[in-house]
């Protein structure tokens, strides 16, 4: 048996999610994250952006591009009994989804100039770059592996008779 059915397993039968998904899923908006966590700092909120994001551009392009794994918070939240068949149409592909936000994220580094084959060779890339990049792989590679994520995103909550919504 993989599981336990005593505590891998919620009311409807349905595998619980994992705490890697909802790390992953911070990490790929870590933009927001931040955002929010600055406004509730209460003397200058925008020292801390600006600690992570010295300019306003790169603020704003980290925004743009994790909207795709924002989505993926949204699907992640709407994970219950009761809702529309498109949400368990984009929950199934959920994996999908988080790869591909992933994907975007590293080819957006890429696209920038901060991580080349020239840089990699003379150490010329930020190490804070290659952390970031190194960990997408390793988001990318869990999505792909992980026989419980691969599990969860194949069941969808169903209510159980006499189970009210």
């Amino acid at each position: 048996m993989r599981y336990n059915p005593f505590r891998d397993y919620d009311k409807y039968g349905c595998i619980k999610l994992p705490l890697m998904l909802f790390l992953s899923l911070g990490y790929l908006i870590k933009g927001y994250v931040i955002w929010v966590v600055s406004l509730s700092y209460r003397k200058d909120p925008s020292v801390l952006l600006n600690l992570f994001y010295p300019s306003r551009a790169d603020f704003y392009h980290a925004l743009i591009i994790a909207i795709p794994a924002l989505l993926c918070v949204v699907i992640v939240s709407l994970r219950r009994t009761g809702m529309p068949t498109f949400i368990e149409t984009f929950w199934h592909r959920i994996r999908g989804l988080l790869i591909t936000c992933a994907l975007i994220q590293i080819g957006d580094s890429v696209w920038q100039g901060n991580v080349s084959l020239h840089n990699l060779m003379h150490f010329k890339a930020y190490y804070g770059v290659l952390i970031d990049v190194m960990v997408l792989v390793a988001i990318v590679a869990y999505c792909l592996l992980n026989q419980r994520i691969i599990d969860v995103s194949k069941q969808y909550p169903v209510a159980l008779d006499g189970d009210n919504q």
